[in-house]
């Protein structure tokens, strides 16, 4: 399910905090909350199959211990808010399935070693502002993420056929050997008798 309010209008805002979404949106997946005023998330209620949460281009300083209620949620974009330090981000730790975190165009993201600083802290995370700790992009969306699933299980399955394969050809090798063996177990067994058939005639 996904809800945005600049679309649906599923819920409405009181002053600067939400009001609206209540638990009876615990089937929600995806949420989107851009630009409209947010400085808190107060209120904000337990979503147990949230995955993805976007709160971009709020007024967003920190207190995120509303998201425990959230144990499955796996992006969360923060992109110009008003996160100063890292201590506003401890929190997060406790989302353990947590992979990727944006928080471009915040104030953090100007600190020294800021980068280094937040992996660190969230050792959870795979992406951080689209990139991960070996430089790679992110992919673009969730869609995205279960083809790289899926193409990892064809991949698997071809490798697996391969393995199959030289199974079969290392089987082959081994019987053909064999009888290679055998071959010339009976080549020496006929000379033998040969040479003692020569041995009675000579004698």
């Amino acid at each position: 399910a996904v809800v945005s309010t600049q679309s649906t209008g599923s819920f409405k805002l009181s002053s600067t905090t939400m009001v609206g979404i209540t638990e009876e949106y615990v089937e929600l997946e995806v949420l989107s909350v851009i630009n409209v005023g947010l400085t808190t998330l107060q209120g904000f209620p337990s979503l147990p199959k949230l995955r993805s949460l976007e709160l971009s281009d709020n007024k967003i300083s920190g207190e995120f211990d509303c998201l425990k209620n959230c144990p499955n949620l796996v992006s969360l974009k923060l992109c110009n808010n008003k996160i100063t330090d890292f201590a506003s981000l401890e929190t997060l730790k406790e989302l353990t399935k947590l992979a990727s975190l944006d928080l471009l165009e915040c104030p953090i993201a100007s600190e020294e070693n800021y980068r280094e600083n937040v992996l660190k802290s969230l050792s959870q995370l795979v992406y951080l502002d689209g990139i991960d700790r070996e430089g790679n992009a992110e992919p673009d969306s969730d869609e995205d993420y279960e083809f790289d699933e899926d193409e990892g299980e064809v991949e698997s399955g071809a490798s697996g056929e391969e393995d199959g394969e030289e199974e079969e050809g290392d089987e082959d090798d081994e019987e053909d050997e064999e009888e290679e063996e055998e071959e010339e177990e009976e080549g020496k067994e006929v000379e033998k008798e040969e040479e003692e058939g020569n041995g009675v005639v000579n004698s």
